[in-house]
């Protein structure tokens, strides 16, 4: 009978421990780390970067570092070359929804307009951007590159236009 007891106890006290902790969970969410600055500089900015030499080099032609694994340039690293372009290009695709996380904070601490129906278009265009810059990679297509540069460019220059400048996520 003590045993049955003690294992009921102990059952309320997981479910009560879970409970809490989802509550607690739901209660406090994580303040995004990076500014939309440092992702630009960390995130966008080299993989568009992946993206837009292959307007000057054939991915399949760029040699590998002489120590691949600790190469900082992903064109020359282990998974160089046109799967370097892929990668950045789908890299661009996922990392457009952190561009939507609620609570980031721009550079100079206003809140990222996640709301506003212009950012929310600027980026659904570099999400679409990357997709079209991904299928162009696939193909291993300069020609095609070239065509996915100029729509990453075109995505980017739009949300730069409105928000990077002199208005900072105003």
């Amino acid at each position: 009978m003590n045993i049955i007891r003690f294992t009921t106890a102990l059952q309320v006290v997981a479910i009560a421990a879970v409970s809490s902790a989802g509550f607690l969970m739901a209660q406090s969410p994580q303040q995004p780390a990076a500014t939309v600055n440092q992702l630009m500089q960390a995130l966008f900015f080299p993989q568009s970067n992946v993206v837009f030499a292959t307007q000057r080099q054939d991915p399949e032609k760029i040699q590998r570092a002489a120590e691949p694994s600790a190469s900082s340039d992903p064109l020359t690293g282990v998974f160089g070359g046109w799967t370097a372009v892929e990668n950045g290009a789908l890299t661009l695709v996922d990392g457009a929804d952190l561009l939507m996380t609620p609570g980031r904070k721009c550079s100079n601490g206003q809140a990222m307009p996640v709301s506003a129906p212009d950012w929310v278009k600027f980026v659904d265009q570099l999400r679409e951007a990357g997709k079209v810059a991904y299928q162009a990679a696939k193909s291993k297509n300069i020609d095609k590159m070239f065509e996915a540069s100029d729509v990453l460019n075109v995505a980017c220059a739009n949300c730069h236009n409105r928000y990077r400048r002199a208005n900072r996520c105003q």
